[in-house]
């Protein structure tokens, strides 16, 4: 490019500065530690921000199960009511693998009669491929104990407890002759609410 007067050049720097600052405000296309969410989508950047987004109830206007109800066997999650968002519940009763951005939260409850929850267990699909969990993000807080706030994983089916707990369990959903079978389990989800 050819400029012939310092006008054009400080439009052009202008526009390079412009540009720049567009590319770096889109940020990474990939959702892992993005603390960018809506109402579909449970932000995947930690405790905090996940904890302020279940605060906000978006999810409550999900698809989810009429009332609170005792574990299916052999899950670990006690009394609970789940709700799937748009990518879970327009797709229940299909075949396919869940699409990227497919999501639920499990509202986790000390009894059937609680009035409110005491803990959550929440996923999300973060890549069209499960990978064997490893593409879907998991968050599970349970009531806090003294000293503790309560969090059992957070982060990413590829170690620790996100892995062990939530990706060893739900790895059987669709063909897991222990847990109860749900119309539609398959892909990590046990229950997609529609």
């Amino acid at each position: 490019m050819r400029v012939s007067s310092g006008g054009s050049l400080m439009r052009l720097a202008t526009l390079l500065r412009s540009s720049l600052l567009a590319v770096t405000a889109c940020g990474s296309s990939d959702s892992m530690g993005s603390s960018m969410s809506d109402a579909q989508t449970p932000p995947t950047s930690g405790h905090a921000d996940i904890e302020k987004w279940l605060g906000d109830a978006a999810y409550k206007t999900w698809a989810c199960e009429p009332m609170v109800h005792a574990a299916r066997s052999p899950s670990p999650h006690g009394f609970n009511r789940i709700c799937s968002n748009d990518a879970i519940a327009t797709a229940a009763t299909g075949t396919a693998a869940w699409p990227k951005g497919a999501a639920a939260v499990k509202e986790l409850y000390d009894s059937d009669t609680a009035a409110a929850p005491s803990g959550f267990a929440v996923y999300l699909k973060t890549d069209a491929s499960s990978a064997d969990g490893a593409n879907w993000y998991w968050y599970e807080r349970v009531a806090p104990s003294s000293g503790s706030n309560g969090v059992m994983a957070d982060g990413r089916g590829t170690s620790g407890p996100p892995k062990s707990v939530c990706v060893g369990c739900h790895a059987g959903a669709g063909m897991d002759a222990a847990h109860t079978p749900s119309p539609g389990g398959r892909d990590l989800v046990y229950t997609p609410v529609h």
